[in-house]
């Protein structure tokens, strides 16, 4: 991480965000494994628990990320705010992991963060 002294930012270097945008894309994996396991008689699984973790982690990569990961922590907070069934929250994450693939194809094909 490098600072940039005239702003006080830190800036992620491009292994940085490659690493940070796997994590995402893993968390966001699991998510449907947390939903099945909540949903069972007796579970001490809590999938939005599990999200609220991930919104968190998100959220904070997002002023690393310059604003580009709002639309994953959108989806993150409709399913954290809303009663969805399987089907939309499935809906959701595939949306989420496609777009943070996306990002990470760009930095990693070009060698450099593209808005």
């Amino acid at each position: 991480m490098d600072k940039d002294e005239k702003n006080f930012k830190v800036v992620l270097s491009i292994n940085e965000k490659i690493i940070c945008l796997e994590e995402i894309v893993s968390k966001l994996k699991k998510v449907l494994y947390v939903y099945d396991k909540s949903q069972e008689p007796d579970s001490t699984y809590n999938y939005r628990v599990y999200c609220g973790g991930i919104m968190m982690y998100v959220s904070s990569s997002n002023i690393l990320f310059d604003g580009e990961l709002v639309s994953i922590i959108i989806n993150i907070n409709a399913i954290l705010t809303n009663q969805l069934d399987k089907g939309q929250i499935k809906k959701l994450i595939f949306e989420s992991i496609n777009y943070a693939e996306y990002l990470l194809n760009n930095i990693a094909s070009s060698g450099s963060y593209i808005n």
